[in-house]
């Protein structure tokens, strides 16, 4: 019967394919031929990344002024829904002529501006280049708990080295943020580039300056604003290389133990990767003084790091953990193998000392971004990949526990081109209870047929309830369009709760009109966090994901629009 499935899976699909290349044709030959100063419109499709000093002249010549928006997405008293049922958009950007935003992250700070009221921060890469920056920020600090966006901009420009560094993200993915609870603080980091160079900013904006109306006033911010905003603590500049090299995407976390409470408390960490290089971290005070970076130990037989395939946490102990996934070092050979590691702090600047890594699984159908790579996403989500996942939680006794999660090919075939191809994914949840050493036999987090994809995990520190996010296209017949689940993990539990619905309506989110100038920023993926009291019903979920339901008008006629969405879900 399963078999039956996914060959009926494999058709539909490719029917999807055909459908979605007929939509695509059908949305460009509407679209305007013009797209104010930006240029004719396009849509979006990957593989026609500009270079990153393209994209940081674009952004130097282009730019945004402080406006505040007329239109932002509002309902009835001026109060913006955090749960409805098809996502709400986190941005100011005015619906005519929008252009798009991708691979949304949010954290926040629990009752961050009142009682039952947060303080989010969510970052994207945002077409518009705010602040001449493609790294966005969208901050809620509204009195009203609702998720209104209250001012936005970009990751400002900075000097290093009598340089001028722009967030470009010309390696893909997007800015990411997370915040410190201890210090009341946010850390964002992106990629970099300026004349001669490239590599990865970090900046720190501090709860107290995010809640000043004076330091970061209401609206679509300037450079200056934006400044004004993240640079209170002078942004660090770290993985300095050849701009022909565009740096490596950052990966972010932050040890939120109280300051002095242990070997690096208060410690921000930083993991990029180049290419075939090894995986890097950079360990930095919380005032951004940052140290040499560390190699990570990986097994001499893999050392080409996928996009996106990386992750990092810190324990309730300030052990950091570390997930990835590596290509064997041999192109001929088919296969991902995914690992996990812990890294022992040493209080920053010193590097923390990682240990070899232990190999969680092996993935022998991987779904892959590049041109002509294995198992190319065939449902129109082309920039899916098999990456690593993780959170982790305490116990049982002294060790703890890790939820891995990541998506897997169920359903491999070649492509009419005659290169391989993944009709249908699934995300797939292994977990080990001794701190890393051993790994379940990994299950899928749902067994429905349909395509499964951009897993993601977070454990809610206060209870210790473990949710799992991903997209799924269930309930679509073509297999195509896609919704945000949930499946949650009890406390003290291993046991798979029953799949909950975050979205409920269907959103094609690859099908969406563009700027032509930034036709690159259609990353995909889902960003997820947890934090509560440890009472029941005060604990809060985060979902952040791209939506193309809030249309953009384009010569009055209403277009898909990719936003940077969220979803909060009480528990």
């Amino acid at each position: 019967m399963k078999a039956i499935k996914i060959s009926m899976m494999a058709i539909f699909c490719a029917l999807a394919s055909f459908t979605g290349l007929r939509a695509q044709q059908l949305v460009t030959q509407n679209a305007p031929n013009n797209f104010g100063a930006r240029g004719q419109m396009a849509f979006q499709r990957k593989g026609q990344r500009p270079s990153a000093a393209t994209i940081r002249e674009r952004l130097l010549q282009g730019g945004t002024s402080a406006s505040p928006s007329l239109d932002a997405p509002t309902r009835a008293g001026g109060s913006v829904p955090c749960n409805a049922p098809a996502g709400t958009r986190f941005n100011l950007e005015p619906r005519v002529n929008a252009t798009n935003q991708s691979a949304a992250s949010a954290d926040f700070l629990l009752n961050g501006v009142g009682m039952d009221n947060d303080l989010v921060v969510q970052t994207a890469s945002d077409s518009r280049g705010l602040s001449q920056s493609n790294s966005g920020y969208y901050v809620h600090r509204s009195t009203t708990p609702d998720c209104s966006v209250q001012f936005e901009g970009g990751l400002p420009p900075f000097q290093f080295q009598g340089d001028t560094f722009i967030g470009t993200n010309a390696q893909g993915g997007g800015p990411l943020v997370v915040a410190d609870s201890a210090r009341n603080a946010f850390f964002a980091a992106d990629g970099r580039t300026g004349n001669n160079s490239a590599g990865i900013g970090l900046f720190r904006a501090a709860a107290a300056d995010l809640l000043n109306p004076k330091r970061c006033p209401n609206g679509t911010h300037t450079v200056a604003q934006a400044s004004s905003c993240w640079m209170q603590t002078p942004p660090a500049f770290l993985d300095s290389l050849p701009v022909f090299d565009e740096a490596g995407e950052p990966f972010l976390a932050v040890d939120e133990r109280a300051t002095g409470s242990g070997a690096g408390a208060g410690d921000v960490y930083v993991l990029y990767g180049n290419g075939p290089t090894p995986i890097s971290i950079v360990a930095c005070t919380n005032s951004l003084n940052c140290g040499a970076a560390e190699l990570i130990p990986v097994p001499a037989n893999t050392n080409s790091l996928p996009y996106g395939g990386v992750d990092v946490r810190v324990t309730p102990t300030g052990l950091i953990t570390v997930s990835f996934g590596l290509l064997p070092r041999d192109g001929r050979q088919k296969g991902e193998s995914l690992f996990f590691t812990t890294c022992t702090p040493a209080g920053a600047p010193n590097p923390p000392t990682c240990a070899q890594p232990t190999v969680v699984a092996k993935v022998a159908d991987e779904i892959l971004t590049s041109q002509g790579a294995p198992l190319q996403n065939l449902n129109g989500f082309h920039l899916e990949i098999t990456a690593p996942r993780h959170a982790t939680r305490p116990g049982p006794g002294n060790d703890f526990t890790t939820f891995l999660v990541y998506d897997d090919c169920v359903a491999p075939l070649t492509s009419v081109f005659g290169t391989p191809a993944c009709a249908g994914g699934e995300v797939n949840l292994t977990i080990s209870s001794d701190s890393g050493k051993t790994w379940s036999k990994p299950i899928s987090v749902d067994t429905k047929v349909g395509h499964h994809f951009f897993g993601n995990v977070a454990t809610d520190g206060s209870t210790g309830t473990v949710s799992i996010v991903y997209l799924s296209t269930e309930g679509d017949p073509n297999f195509h369009q896609s919704r945000v689940m949930l499946n949650q993990i009890a406390p003290g539990s291993t046991k798979l709760g029953p799949q909950q619905r975050i979205t409920s309506v269907h959103d094609a989110t690859d099908m969406f009109a563009g700027a032509e100038n930034f036709d690159f920023l259609n990353d995909l993926g889902i960003g997820v966090v947890s934090r509560g009291t440890g009472s029941a019903g005060h604990s809060r979920l985060y979902t952040s994901f791209n939506s193309s339901l809030d249309k953009g008008l384009y010569e009055k006629e209403p277009l898909p629009d990719l936003n940077n969405d969220i979803n909060l879900q009480a528990f």
